[in-house]
């Protein structure tokens, strides 16, 4: 089976040293993308719980789900942030790299002597990047975030769900926004570092982040004072749009755009030609201002027959269509295993099954790492000589799963 096409992206970023102070989802997103794009990416986590997200479950083998996730080819360095000795050891790698990322709570990483104006002070190159809630500065800065606040306050709960109850999105989808900017505004400092030779501070948040996702949204509330409705699995805007159950018990998803789509729909899916003659439905306007009469008809049409009929007329018709398929269906999808999206990693309980980045080399090998697995070797390609490494090991300072029983973390 032929495999996916070139990125000519894969491995771009190889020789690119990244140190990742780093916990929970959305900033271990952004080094996830860079890792899958060739960085080294030493990850620095605490001794004896490691990353906070190590302790959400243990379903893959043993370890976390969101570990496993978003930590494979990264390189774990476990160091004692309490101590002097422990930050020292952070500096001393931050003065070697080219990006330094941190999602702690503002300030956080100014008290442990790590902060960006400390590290750029003797390393005007590095490209140093924070990520947290609300930013470094404003009224906010010290709100504690997490995705559903954050989604809460960047207008996305109200957004979704029915109208008579929002819900969260089920992904931590503000996590990913910001992860995925913060990859964007690392990159690009990169890019203007190779223009002036000066790296850059990166003060992002999730927030920022979050509200351009709102799109159309806000200019609804500029131009016309009014809020977007709820809509459940439909559109805002549009309609027929979305999910309609068949009478197989399988939702058959479809999207009718304009007035092409609908002539097609009424006429060659649903076979309902008095709809066209109807001037509740006769533009895109007219079809939401009577969107609940026309949704009742769509559903109980859609209901009178199976999902498989409703597909292949969909086909025929040319019109969008999908299926909507549950998780396990998903990892199952054709169109996945021709892209080699499904890859696998070693690990310490053994080899684990992933999704790839789909810029990254589906044929690279790639590793999740136990707590404290590459302490020793990070600090020897640092510099630290043998008994130096072996000093701080012995003193605590730095952990290394060789001598700690595999890096395994401690559970209840």
């Amino acid at each position: 089976m032929p495999g996916p096409s070139p990125t000519g992206l894969w491995g771009t970023l190889e020789g690119l040293r990244v140190v990742a102070f780093e916990q929970a989802v959305a900033m271990p997103f952004c080094s996830f993308v860079l890792a899958e794009l060739g960085a080294e990416v030493v990850k620095i986590e605490r001794p004896g719980s490691g990353d906070v997200v190590r302790g959400w479950d243990h379903v893959a083998g043993g370890l976390s789900s969101g570990f496993v996730w978003l930590s494979a080819n990264k390189r774990d360095l476990c160091v004692d942030l309490g101590i002097e000795a422990g930050r020292a050891v952070v500096r001393r790698l931050a003065a070697q790299a080219d990006v330094f990322l941190e999602n702690f709570a503002p300030g956080v990483a100014d008290r442990l002597g790590l902060g960006h104006e400390e590290l750029r002070a003797t390393h005007p190159g590095l490209v140093y990047c924070s990520l947290s809630g609300y930013g470094q500065d404003g009224p906010y800065r010290d709100v504690k975030a997490y995705d559903l606040l954050v989604q809460g306050e960047s207008g996305i709960l109200l957004t979704n769900g029915q109208p008579e109850s929002p819900a969260k999105v089920g992904l931590p989808i503000t996590d990913l926004i910001g992860g995925s900017t913060a990859a964007i505004a690392v990159l690009a400092a990169l890019r203007q570092r190779e223009a002036t030779g000066e790296g850059a501070y990166l003060d992002l948040s999730m927030l920022d982040a979050a509200v351009p996702w709102l799109g159309y949204f806000p200019h609804h509330v500029w131009h016309e004072g009014v809020e977007p409705p709820r809509t459940g699995m439909r559109h805002q805007y549009l309609c027929p749009y979305g999910p309609y159950l068949a009478g197989d018990g399988r939702w058959v998803n479809l999207v009718v755009a304009n007035a092409r789509d609908w002539e097609r729909f009424v006429t060659a899916v649903a076979q309902r030609p008095e709809w066209l003659a109807d001037e509740r439905f006769c533009s895109i306007e007219a079809r939401r201002a009577h969107r609940q009469e026309l949704e009742a008809l769509v559903e109980a049409t859609i209901a009178a027959e199976p999902s498989g009929r409703w597909l292949e007329r969909l086909g025929a018709a040319g019109l969008a269509h999908g299926e909507v398929r549950n998780v396990a269906e998903v990892l199952a999808h054709p169109q996945l295993a021709h892209r080699q999206m499904l890859v696998e990693a070693s690990s310490p309980v053994g080899t684990l099954p992933l999704l790839r980045f789909p810029l990254g080399d589906p044929s690279r090998e790639r590793h999740v790492p136990a707590l404290g697995e590459h302490s020793e070797a990070i600090l020897r390609g640092a510099g630290y000589a043998a008994d130096e490494v072996a000093a701080l090991v012995d003193a605590g300072v730095v952990v290394s799963a060789a001598r700690d029983g595999g890096g395994r973390t401690a559970s209840c």
